[in-house]
């Protein structure tokens, strides 16, 4: 007796893999003996193959991208119930299906009596039961050429489909065995939360004001927050919530813990989301956006702001993606709220025109200009600056 379902994911990768592996010359004469299908039927199952294995290419391609990102993501958007194993699998859902039918072709018709009898027993998968994945067979006693085209083009074509079979479960335990090492680091796990929380942050800024700090969501009542709550810090955490919460999860325990840091700091919502949580360096690059008509030449007579400058300020501080204009916006916003500042403003598109020469010149006017930055303001503080910090 056999069951054509896997209900450990883990286990039905090894279990579908072993038997696809198996699949040789001897075991395919050895099933097709028994069968003793004519040729047409033959015939319109190799049609079937060739449609299975098009199918199970188009969906080794969508797996082949999918596990690019996959195990960069920190959650996922699956139900919670799933494990990553199961969605992997169902990446590839129609060729699991149609390989346990493939194997079901095969499997030998067990009497009723035989049935009975077995029901007590251990069931089998198709897997394990069919022939053409068996451990024991008999060698069959004529060589492919003494059987009709039909049975060798069956053959080929069933070869090719459980040579893509392969490369699928090959694909999916090496992502598994990727997110079990990626679990066992947990400063990479916070790296990953960290990047995950960038995200959210610069997708729901424009929409903080619309939060109620009452939510439910924002309560243990969301298994992220509850599991997050056991941790002393988001780094002892991290490894725990990877790949384990889902997507919705872990950015209402995002939102949560902006509300509890503004609580207890002077940074803007703008501020972390440029540049993150660490208040001494927001604080210094406050400062240094104060006083950057000090590292201005002296020569220089425009004025407008020289948006060059401004450019390999961004680029040495480092910015979220696509979050320069945002950071041209609150650049100004701060320089102007000096009294005593020189230019005048320039727009996002001035400053963005300088990116490709300042990455090209890191070497050239930037490096200068870096290290005149940190002599001037990392160094050695003004004394303006020591007292704001």
């Amino acid at each position: 007796m056999y069951t054509p379902e896997i209900c450990n994911p883990e286990e039905g990768f090894n279990t579908i893999l072993s038997a696809a592996s198996k699949f040789d010359a001897d075991r395919f004469l050895y099933a097709i003996e028994y069968k003793n299908w004519d040729e047409r039927k033959m015939e319109l199952l190799a049609r079937e193959v060739i449609t299975y294995r098009e199918r199970l290419e188009d969906e080794y391609n969508n797996l082949e991208e999918f596990a690019k990102i996959f195990n960069k993501e920190f959650a996922t958007l699956n139900n919670q119930c799933y494990s990553s194993a199961i969605v992997l699998l169902h990446k590839i859902r129609s060729g699991i299906s149609e390989t346990k039918r493939l194997f079901m072709r095969f499997c030998p018709k067990a009497s009723r009596r035989k049935t009975i009898h077995t029901m007590i027993d251990q069931p089998k998968s198709a897997y394990e039961y069919s022939r053409i994945s068996s451990d024991s067979y008999d060698l069959s006693l004529f060589e492919f050429e003494e059987y009709p085209p039909c049975v060798s083009s069956l053959f080929d074509e069933m070869q090719k489909f459980f040579f893509v079979l392969v490369r699928c479960m090959q694909l999916c335990n090496q992502v598994l065995k990727e997110e079990k090492k990626i679990k066992g680091d947990n400063k990479y796990c916070k790296y990953l939360f960290d990047q995950f929380k960038q995200k959210v942050m610069r997708c729901i800024y424009d929409l903080y004001k619309g939060f109620s700090r009452n939510s439910k969501d924002l309560t243990e009542e969301n298994r992220a927050i509850a599991s997050r709550n056991m941790y002393d810090n988001d780094e002892a955490w991290a490894s725990v919530g990877f790949h384990n919460f889902t997507e919705t999860e872990v950015k209402w325990l995002v939102i949560k813990q902006v509300f509890d840091e503004e609580e207890g700091s002077d940074l803007t919502r703008q501020e972390r989301l440029l540049f993150g949580d660490d208040e001494k360096r927001v604080h210094r690059i406050r400062q240094i956006i104060q006083h950057f008509d000090e590292l201005m030449p002296d020569n220089c007579k425009s004025k407008k702001f020289p948006a060059r400058y401004i450019q390999m300020f961004f680029q040495h501080i480092g910015l979220p993606e696509k979050s320069e204009k945002e950071a041209v916006k609150y650049f100004f916003e701060v320089y102007t709220s000096s009294s005593t500042h020189k230019y005048e403003e320039v727009t996002y598109e001035a400053v963005n025109g300088w990116k490709q020469t300042v990455l090209k010149d890191k070497e050239g006017s930037y490096k200068a200009f870096a290290e005149d930055l940190k002599k001037r303001f990392y160094d050695i503080p003004t004394l303006q600056m020591a007292a704001n910090f």
